[in-house]
């Protein structure tokens, strides 16, 4: 009869003492100090940029004469490109554009041309200052307070350093990035 009084208590002992551990172990952890990091990033509303669908096309001429870059360093007219921005927000004071593409071998601060015409390269350039606009060059333009936008006017051209262009088709691509401040 000893025994089974002895199981009894042990088996009623057995909870309590798993209890009393479990309840250890949750107060333990409840107990621990943790930080709560809050971070965020306000950014400038964005503007509205004035393009057609599918982008800007810029026709340089379909009627270049190889005869007109012959020579090196000789080019065609500039072609005038304007991106208007529009409908900042007044919180916006400035529009940064950035322009990537595939630069040229043979002139790092202008685009390879991606067609036919070799001995080519594609001229792109600020209209009032004349700097080049070649891959990774950026521009930043004030937001004028009363019209609440800015227009980056450019300039392209088809250009030749060494001469001899071949005939053929001039093609490039001019990724434009806009980020506001």
């Amino acid at each position: 009869m000893k025994d089974s009084i002895f199981s009894i208590h042990q088996k009623r002992k057995a909870p309590a003492l798993l209890l009393c551990l479990a309840a250890g172990m949750l107060s333990y952890s409840a107990n621990a100090d943790t930080v709560l990091n809050i971070t965020g990033t306000i950014k400038a509303s964005p503007c509205k940029i004035d393009v057609p669908a599918g982008g800007v096309n810029v026709d340089l001429g379909q009627n270049i004469m190889a005869g007109d870059l012959s020579e090196a360093k000789s080019a065609t007219e500039w072609k005038p490109i304007a991106i208007a921005v529009s409908e900042c927000p007044s919180t916006t004071s400035k529009v940064t554009m950035a322009l990537s593409g595939t630069a040229d071998t043979d002139e790092p601060d202008m685009y390879k041309n991606n067609g036919t015409a070799e001995q080519v390269q594609i001229q792109l350039q600020n209209t009032a200052s004349g700097q080049a606009l070649g891959n990774a060059s950026t521009l930043v333009q004030d937001v004028e307070s009363t019209s609440k936008g800015t227009t980056f006017n450019m300039q392209a051209r088809a250009y030749s350093s060494k001469g001899n262009a071949t005939p053929g088709s001039i093609l490039g691509v001019v990724q434009l990035t806009f980020t506001y401040q």
